[in-house]
């Protein structure tokens, strides 16, 4: 073989290779919601985030990459106050007031066929009525 077929070779392994890596590493193939913590406190003081994150055909969290998702308070608007909203980076931070009950909050990713249903539980803070 010639140093020029050579050259050529190395360059389609290189280039197949890149497209492979990006195909199944970095294209995002869903999304997934984490909510933490799972529930809040009615104390004024208790967070919860809501974090949208991509994910590639391995299962895994996509580095350097981040999710578009929109969110709506449909239930218990009253309940909780919206500290910090990035829909480009598909975050919501949730504080919670002073009353108990349940809060709604759609999430539609951009990635997704279907928004989805995430139901925050407001418990009451018993440490400060004692």
């Amino acid at each position: 073989m010639r140093r020029k077929d050579i050259i050529l070779i190395y360059i389609l392994a290189i280039l197949i290779a890149g497209f492979a890596s990006y195909s199944y590493l970095f294209k995002i193939y869903e999304v997934e919601i984490s909510v933490i913590p799972k529930e809040l406190f009615a104390d004024n003081r208790s967070t919860l985030i809501i974090h949208v994150y991509p994910i590639n055909s391995f299962g895994r969290r996509i580095l350097f990459r981040s999710a578009h998702a929109t969110f709506e308070v449909t239930e218990g608007k009253e309940l909780v106050l919206i500290e910090k909203i990035d829909e480009g980076e598909g975050n919501i931070t949730l504080k919670a007031k002073d009353k108990t009950g349940i809060v709604s909050v759609v999430v539609t990713p951009k990635k997704s066929l279907l928004p989805s249903l995430i139901q925050i539980h407001i418990n009451p803070n018993y440490a400060m009525n004692n």
